[in-house]
């Protein structure tokens, strides 16, 4: 029985994920139907899982609101210490914060496949190149502490 437990816990712990569909993150998409997508797996070498940089797709007004669409890929949520996502923006002057999400709803906790959209305030500065990094931080002792993904977009002034 306790092997069996073992077992469970690290197949756990080998798939948890997160994807960031908007903007897209670094590398591709492909399984974001399938709880547990491999390209959803980023849990080491912060900030970005690993994966390099590329051009920034998408450029977001300097001061406004900008859309987010992430998923929780697969679901680590534990009701003693529930979890949550960081939105953070990286560029020339280190990390910033722009949101942190509760994992947490009508259901103390959301399924697999559950997209979250929220709308973040973005710097009053321009930033090219900078990076958009959602991380998923667990507080559950079974899985990962964070998973990572990170999409490169460009901040500019309204011209």
């Amino acid at each position: 029985m306790k092997v069996l437990l073992l077992l469970a816990a690290v197949v756990a712990i080998g798939q948890a994920h997160l994807c960031l569909v908007f903007p897209k993150q670094r590398g591709n998409i492909t399984g974001l139907n399938m709880a547990g997508a491999d390209n959803c797996l980023l849990v080491k070498d912060a900030p970005c899982g690993g994966r390099p940089a590329e051009m920034p797709e998408v450029t977001f007004e300097s001061g406004m609101n900008a859309t987010i669409i992430f998923q929780k890929n697969l679901d680590h949520w534990v009701m003693a210490t529930p979890g949550m996502f960081e939105i953070n923006l990286w560029g020339m002057k280190g990390k910033m914060n722009l949101m942190t999400v509760p994992d947490m709803g009508p259901n103390m906790g959301q399924p697999s496949g559950t997209l979250y959209t929220v709308s973040v305030p973005m710097p009053k500065m321009e930033m090219e190149k900078a990076i958009l990094q959602v991380v998923y931080i667990t507080k559950n002792p079974m899985a990962p502490a964070m998973f990572y993904q990170c999409a490169d977009v460009n901040v500019m002034m309204k011209r």
